[in-house]
């Protein structure tokens, strides 16, 4: 121990006590100089204005004096004025009358009047610049002395001035009266410094010999404490204080008595506990041999793949032994990185940016979690990995790998989706042949013409071709359309025939089990009722003439335009159920409406677009629809009809109607215009535009519509739109038919209202 407690406390407080005394010093020192200073200060001012005033009474009487003798050109009267008012005042130095003309009628100084006629012209006085009218202090240098000159102007009662009285005035009794003033002050500064530095002194001096006594009371017990804890770490268990100094110092040490008390206590404990401590770590030891043996076969037998992950990227070499079975063994410090990155380089990169952001903890760590790869693929076989952070208390130590094979769940689900295809297509033969086939032929075209067209033409038939694949149940299909779809929005130009190959194989699969179903015949089979077989019979026995008949027949090859309405109905239901729009009421008027199949193929496969853009931006969920004040299903009506020669075909829902602002900003974003109501009608129907915010696998990329209004041209066609806020929209699509009869092209039973 270099310095003692004591010691401290008493260079602390003498330290303490000389820094007030010095600052205290220092203070009263420096207020006395101040207000000294001021206390001059004020001397002087009260001096000057005495001498000033004096100054000023002087030149004023002696002007109005000299003013009677001047007019009366008594110029020996006026010098002796001037000479006796020096001898009767010993604090004036000179004292001079001029007249206008410059001419000193009467000069005096403290030595004797003037010797000569220019004598007073050792005063250096400027006359010409003193005009001024009143009484002029000047406080200037003359006749070798500081002197305080007074003059004004003597004027005679017609305000003629006559001339000007001058009177020097010695600043000596100020300069003296200044002098005793400081001095005074000066005694009065040493007479409080020394007062201070004894006080001081005296207040050091008795503070540290207090300060010696209460370092004493203070560490007298602090030292009996640090025997008695040496003597405790020696070994003397019984060891004990008896301190009773009132303060927190003697109740310190009733806690060490406590606690010397308590550690004689507990080390009894412990070497009670010694005795059998030994026997127990063997057992324990046992078991955990046990445990880790039983843990081990489990790794053995179990047929996921556990891996651990430290910090830092590591592995554990405690592992299952599958993962060696499926990957490869490893030894020694190895990163899980570089271990996956030889089984699969995507799933390893994938996984590294993942952990990455996981160990930054910059981002939620659940949210991390999910984002890590879930699928890993090596020799064939497709693996799931899940993880499980590992914590110590609430930071993150490491993650838990679990690895699963489904290759096989995989290929089963995969199998089980291919079967679901086939029998949703025999369902729909069944159900709508004409327009099943229809459907097949067209996409036969789509996909013949994919893999040589241009861009925005290949994303419009992928974009076409997923929706009647769901429409039709084609899930594998409509989801590889959905994968290349994703593929061709990050590039600039067409997806080439390699990237389309999985699509076209599934659907030349799906061909091959049509064709083999239907034969070689399967498609010279035409579907009629019993009721217009019927029809026709009773036409024919009223004599019907032979070309009405001939129509009658050629109708029989069209489509009746009720089949890919009540269709399209049935994809707006089940999609209506996938986006929570509730049950819908589905409305089917088809006026008798019957269409040639292979003319008319592309539009209603087009169509299915507008019918999704309905149920998706138009129909409102059932608690918007509740908040809108509405009651009832939403509804949506499908419609064909014939007026004038035309074919009309509505698309109406009563859903929220359509934003046109939204769809003005989107159009804004790609230049179009967006001025008019035509603009807008435009802009809707132009591939890229979407009012979504992300990309689904129902919409969101701004294809499907213009797909729609490129077959409504090829059609020559022409698309109107009636929408009204919270109503309801209605696309219309208006064809002119050419009057040559209904077995090239249209018929209907009925004409439209």
């Amino acid at each position: 121990m270099r310095t003692s407690l004591r010691a401290k406390l008493v260079r602390t407080m003498i330290a303490t006590l000389i820094v007030v005394s010095t600052a205290t010093l220092l203070v009263v020192a420096g207020m006395n100089y101040f207000a000294s200073r001021k206390t001059l200060k004020t001397i002087e001012e009260h001096l000057r204005a005495s001498i000033e005033h004096k100054g000023s009474g002087l030149v004023t009487n002696q002007a109005l004096g000299l003013r009677d003798l001047v007019a009366d050109n008594a110029f020996g009267d006026v010098s002796r004025l001037v000479e006796r008012t020096l001898e009767q005042d010993e604090q004036l130095v000179y004292g001079l009358f001029l007249d206008e003309e410059q001419k000193a009628w009467g000069f005096a100084t403290r030595q004797g009047a003037g010797k000569g006629p220019d004598d007073w012209k050792r005063l250096n006085i400027n006359a010409k610049a003193e005009k001024k009218p009143g009484v002029q202090v000047i406080y200037r240098r003359a006749l070798g002395q500081n002197v305080f000159e007074f003059s004004v102007a003597v004027v005679e009662d017609k305000g003629t001035v006559l001339g000007r009285v001058y009177y020097g005035m010695s600043d000596g009794p100020l300069q003296q009266a200044l002098s005793e003033a400081r001095a005074d002050s000066r005694r009065a500064l040493l007479l409080t410094v020394g007062l201070l530095l004894l006080l001081g002194t005296v207040t050091i001096v008795m503070g540290a010999l207090r300060s010696r006594q209460s370092a004493a009371r203070i560490t007298q017990p602090v030292t009996d404490l640090t025997q008695a804890v040496n003597t405790l770490a020696s070994g003397q268990r019984d060891i004990r204080v008896n301190i009773s100094s009132g303060d927190e110092l003697e109740i310190l040490g009733g806690a060490f008595n406590h606690m010397a008390a308590e550690l004689k206590d507990s080390y009894g404990r412990l070497q009670e506990m010694n005795r059998t401590l030994e026997m127990k770590v063997q057992e324990r030891t046992r078991e955990l041999a046990d445990r880790n043996r039983d843990m081990r076969l489990v790794m053995d037998n179990v047929n996921q793949g556990f891996l651990t992950v430290s910090t830092s990227g590591q592995l554990a070499q405690e592992r299952s032994a599958i993962v060696d079975h499926w990957f490869g063994s490893y030894q020694g410090e190895t990163k899980f990185v570089d271990y996956i990155a030889k089984v699969d380089a995507m799933y390893a990169a994938s996984f590294g940016m993942g952990y990455e952001a996981l160990i930054d903890d910059f981002l939620p760590r659940e949210l991390c979690i999910e984002q890590m790869p879930a699928r890993l693929r090596h020799d064939g076989r497709e693996f799931r990995c899940s993880y499980v952070a590992i914590l110590k208390g609430d930071q993150f130590d490491g993650l838990l790998i679990v690895i699963n094979d489904v290759t096989a769940e995989l290929l089963h689900a995969r199998q089980e989706a291919e079967r679901k295809e086939i029998l949703a297509m025999f369902e729909a033969l069944t159900k709508d042949r004409t327009g099943f086939l229809s459907f097949i032929d067209e996409a036969n075209e789509l996909l013949k013409q994919a893999p040589d067209c241009d861009l925005p033409t290949q994303k419009r038939i992928l974009h076409t071709l997923k929706g009647n694949a769901g429409l039709m149940g084609f899930s594998i299909v409509a989801s590889l359309c959905h994968q290349a779809e994703d593929e061709l929005a990050e590039r600039r130009e067409p997806l080439p025939g390699e990237a389309l190959a999985p699509l076209e194989r599934r659907w030349h699969t799906l061909n091959e089990a049509l064709k083999s179903f239907l034969g070689d015949k399967g498609r010279d089979v035409l579907e009629l009722s019993t009721k217009e077989i019927e029809k026709l019979e009773q036409e024919i026995r009223a004599g019907a003439p032979t070309e009405h008949v001939l129509d009658r027949l050629a109708s029989w090859w069209l489509e009746a335009s009720e089949l890919p309405l009540k269709r399209l109905g049935r994809y707006a239901t089940a999609l209506a159920g996938r986006l929570g729009k509730g049950e819908i009421g589905i409305e089917i008027q088809a006026h008798g409406v019957r269409l040639a199949p292979k003319a008319w193929a592309g539009f209603w496969t087009d169509l299915v677009h507008v019918v999704r853009n309905a149920v998706d931006h138009g129909l409102e969920t059932p608690a918007e629809r509740e908040s809108a004040g509405k009651t009832g299903r939403p509804k949506l009506r499908l419609s064909t009809a014939v007026t004038n020669r035309k074919l009309v075909v509505e698309i109406e829902d009563d859903g929220r109607g359509i934003n046109w602002q939204g769809v003005s900003s989107a159009a804004g974003k790609l230049g179009l215009a967006t001025a008019t109501e035509d603009d807008l009608i435009r802009a809707l129907f132009s591939s890229g535009l979407t009012t979504k915010t992300e990309v689904t696998t129902l919409s969101g990329r701004g294809i499907g519509l213009s797909a729609v209004r490129q077959q409504v041209n090829d059609l020559g066609g022409q698309i109107a739109i009636s929408t009204q806020p919270k109503q309801g929209t209605c696309f219309r699509f208006t064809f002119p038919l050419p009057d040559i009869g209904p077995r090239f092209g249209v018929e209907t039973v009925e004409e439209a209202a």
